[in-house]
């Protein structure tokens, strides 16, 4: 029996297989790509968009971060016969790093110059 198309079969399923970690790569880059869309926007349209709120904000030496974060997400890992059931949470963090020019006050003084996520931030709402 010639096994060379079960063969190539298999070389070709593999191929289209990706690791975990490609995976999250590429969520990752297209999440920097979605947030690399508000830089030079105000804040506003971001908390528009995403209909996310500002948990805090801390001055800096060119402006405000303001710090954005996601509801907790729960995972339990069940129980077995040797280990207990272990529930962790997970939730994203978002510092949006903002210069005011014009120096009035509201969210539309406030421009998005960078962003940087941290945590569990593939279900973000942008």
């Amino acid at each position: 029996m010639d096994r060379r198309p079960i063969f190539a079969l298999a070389l070709m399923a593999l191929a289209g297989c990706q690791s975990g970690a490609d995976h999250q790569a590429q969520i990752d880059a297209m999440l920097d790509g979605r947030l690399a869309q508000y830089s030079g926007r105000p804040i506003s349209e971001f908390m528009s968009a995403t209909g996310m709120t500002p948990a805090d904000a801390y001055p800096v030496s060119d402006g405000r971060v303001f710090v954005f974060r996601t509801t907790p997400v729960y995972m339990t890992l069940p129980a077995t016969n040797v280990t207990p059931a272990v529930t962790r949470a997970a939730q994203c963090q978002l510092l949006v790093r903002t210069t005011n020019e014009s120096k009035a006050s509201g969210a539309d003084a406030w421009t998005v110059r960078a962003t940087q996520r941290s945590g569990a931030c593939n279900n973000v709402p942008f």
